[in-house]
């Protein structure tokens, strides 16, 4: 992973066009705000190498706008100048915004998992907007499944992937299974009851305990 030149992979999913507008009319994407998306690695990722992994971004409500505008524009100085010094800015940027992301103050169980933020990866199946938050098109996951996700899973060589919503699950998990990647969901059903939804938090907990800290060095017994 010490090998791999993530300035120039960011820069890289950052000016991303590979969807056209015309066949993917929930896409969201701009040379404004709303850029794709490459995700966030922590600095201590190799250690555990836990991987999360969700629809899309979401758009900001008032409370993140802000934060958001100053992420999205270090992206766009990125995608323009691949420097060590606009990754620099990005990872400090990151490094405050997020812990304000809903996906682990909201859904994944990173306290009981025995993790910490830097210890995991995050990205997401489609990495452009979404009209109103819908779910993304076949077109448009076809397209970052292909260009970005399964690239994304051989760079970082996560021991597991846990997928944010069984949407996600059913757009990933065959790619992680190719791999041999252990993978599991964060079940996201508004139906569920608190109970219901404890449980599945406690089971991912399990998952990556078994998988990550039962096993030394699980990626180097996969046949890759």
């Amino acid at each position: 992973m010490d090998t791999i030149d993530w300035v120039t992979e960011f820069a890289r999913v950052i000016s991303c066009s590979k969807c056209d507008p015309a066949i993917c009319p929930k896409m969201v994407r701009d040379n404004g705000e709303n850029v794709p998306q490459p995700g966030f690695i922590g600095s201590r990722f190799a250690e555990k190498r836990v991987l999360l992994v969700g629809q899309n971004p979401g758009n900001p409500n008032d409370r993140l706008l802000y934060r958001d505008r100053r992420y999205t524009g270090v992206l766009r100085n990125l995608r323009d100048n691949a420097s060590i010094e606009n990754w620099t800015r990005l990872e400090s940027v990151l490094s405050e915004f997020v812990p304000e992301w809903p996906v682990q103050r909201n859904y994944f169980p990173l306290q009981e998992s025995g993790l910490s933020l830097d210890e995991i990866a995050y990205f997401n199946i489609v990495r452009c907007r979404t009209v109103a938050n819908s779910k993304p098109s076949k077109s448009m996951v076809s397209e970052c499944t292909v260009n970005h996700f399964e690239r994304w899973l051989t760079l970082l060589r996560p021991r597991v992937v846990v997928f944010i919503g069984k949407w996600a699950f059913d757009c990933g998990a065959r790619f992680a299974n190719q791999q041999r990647i252990p993978c599991t969901f964060m079940n996201r059903k508004r139906s569920l009851s608190a109970m219901a939804r404890e449980e599945n938090r406690q089971q991912v907990a399990a998952f990556i305990r078994a998988n990550v800290f039962a096993h030394a060095d699980p990626v180097g017994e996969r046949t890759r």
